[in-house]
């Protein structure tokens, strides 16, 4: 009973409420929660797991959601965006069946109309940058829906684009999405780049836009020489030989009529600049032509001015390598010059090629063996160190095919004899 009562009556612990802290780490905790009271409210953006769904109805509802949210939300910024178009990307990726794909890409496509006018840029831009980084892991099963998706987005971008009047700057905006990514633009763009998406762009521009320049209000050509311009620029500038002759042949070369004058004298002046590399150079005469150029400009780099100067004195020669001839006919024509320089030497003798050694007839050394003490036809006897002398030495020191020779034509010449007195006897 008393520890009861001892108990009841001991006051009790303050709460940790109740408690008075440290003057410094007070102001701490009132600024923090003045700040939380302050600050933006967080926006959860967890559509991705609903867009990126297997089952449609699913898909469908969190497809409604989002641009109710998107009209709700005109503050979103640039890591937003790039938080959705990742989601709506694998939404794409689940769709299966080709009306199931259209209609998800037209929606996604009509979204660019529930951002604010400022952020539309940003919004594609977004999205441009979600495609080039995921292009290349794309397989071939995918690769057709996405090549739609890409399409249907440009197309409803020119549609807003001619809407808004043809705005100067925001189309030097659009032109710099699509190609600063390449590496002409240099450390400016984002780390990624796909040109397989930039040569299905320059496919499908002139399809998507042509539509939209005949309607009303009408383009002028200074206005959509500013969204070709960066394109220009890549045509005098990039190494790749594809995206080159992609850009000169699909954008350049199929322009309309009402551009072909401004656009011809952009490609003028990108041929006539220095430091562009040949085969850039050459592509954009061509489209010079195409466009209608009176004559095609030409100008001659640094190859073709040496060439002109050893044409000038003389020592230019052309090669083609069909006239070279092989390894094989240059050796069997040496070989012959080689023989019928032999034959003109030794008139009526045949060639060394086809005779032993021992069988080439040699004047000047003499087949009889009493040729050590006699004197040889200039009329001096033969000394030791003579060539007749060291050749017979030689002769001898081979031993086996030389000397054979010789002792066959010795018994040979011995046996005519013979013949010779025996035909006589007879005939006498």
């Amino acid at each position: 009973r008393d520890k009861g009562k001892r108990f009841e009556e001991a006051p009790l612990s303050p709460s940790s409420s109740q408690r008075k802290l440290h003057p410094a780490m007070a102001a701490a905790v009132a600024g923090g929660e003045a700040a939380a009271k302050n600050a933006p409210e967080q926006l959860p953006l967890n559509f991705g797991k609903r867009l990126a769904h297997t089952d449609k109805v699913v898909r469908d509802k969190g497809f409604r959601t989002l641009k109710m949210w998107l009209k709700n939300h005109p503050e979103l910024e640039r890591l937003d965006y790039m938080k959705l178009w990742k989601g709506l990307h694998f939404g794409m990726w689940m769709a299966d069946k080709r009306p199931v794909q259209q209609e998800l890409v037209v929606n996604m496509a009509l979204m660019i109309n529930d951002i604010p006018k400022d952020k539309q840029i940003v919004w594609i831009d977004s999205f441009w940058e979600t495609m080039e980084e995921a292009w290349e892991k794309l397989d071939t099963h995918r690769m057709s829906k996405y090549m739609l998706f890409a399409r249907v987005v440009v197309a409803e971008l020119f549609k807003v684009l001619r809407e808004q009047g043809w705005e100067v700057d925001r189309l030097r905006d659009t032109g710099r999405t699509f190609t600063r990514a390449t590496a002409v633009s240099g450390i400016s763009g984002p780390n990624v780049h796909s040109l397989g998406l930039l040569l299905h762009f320059t496919r499908l521009f002139w399809e998507e836009l042509k539509p939209q320049l005949g309607e009303r209000p009408k383009a002028t050509p200074e206005a959509i020489m500013v969204l070709l311009e960066p394109f220009c620029i890549l045509a005098e500038r990039s190494y790749s030989d594809a995206l080159v002759k992609s850009i000169n042949k699909l954008m350049f070369g199929a322009a309309p009529a009402e551009l072909a004058e401004a656009l011809l004298a952009r490609v003028t002046v990108a041929v006539e600049k220095e430091g562009v590399p040949k085969n850039n150079r050459q592509a954009l005469r061509e489209s010079a032509t195409a466009l209608g150029a009176p004559a095609p400009v030409q100008l001659e780099d640094e190859n073709d001015r040496s060439i002109r100067k050893r044409k000038a004195f003389g020592s230019f020669q052309p090669k083609d390598k069909k006239d070279k001839p092989k390894k094989k006919a240059k050796k069997i024509e040496a070989a012959a010059e080689r023989g019928s320089g032999s034959n003109e030497s030794n008139s009526g003798a045949m060639s060394p090629l086809v005779l032993p050694k021992a069988a080439v007839p040699d004047d000047s050394c003499p087949t009889d063996k009493k040729v050590k003490g006699k004197k040889n036809r200039q009329g001096t006897p033969a000394k030791k160190g003579a060539p007749g002398a060291l050749k017979k030495k030689g002769a001898k020191a081979s031993g086996g095919k030389d000397s054979g020779g010789l002792k066959k034509t010795k018994v040979a010449a011995g046996a005519a004899k013979k013949m010779g007195a025996t035909k006589k006897k007879k005939a006498s």
